[in-house]
């Protein structure tokens, strides 16, 4: 039987998708896409309201994304 996964597992499940949501929308879109564009994408395409804990996150990932640094969520994980 498969353990359940933990809450750091969950975690960083959680935060590798929204990188991957935003860095799809990104590669997506015509124009750098500002920070409430890509909160609204996360909202569409998880079916769930972005909490303030999710924004922050999504902040972080864009940061990343913008000055082209690599989004290691393990790294950030310990900060929060």
């Amino acid at each position: 039987m498969l353990d359940a996964p933990t809450q750091h597992q969950h975690q960083l499940w959680v935060l590798q998708r929204l990188h991957h949501i935003c860095q799809a929308f990104r590669n997506a879109t015509a124009s750098e896409p500002c920070l409430e564009q890509y909160e609204q994408q996360v909202h569409v395409v998880m079916d769930e309201n972005v909490t303030h804990a999710a924004i922050a996150w999504i902040e972080i990932i864009v940061q990343s994304l913008r000055t082209g640094n690599s989004f290691v969520p393990e790294e950030y994980m310990g900060k929060r």
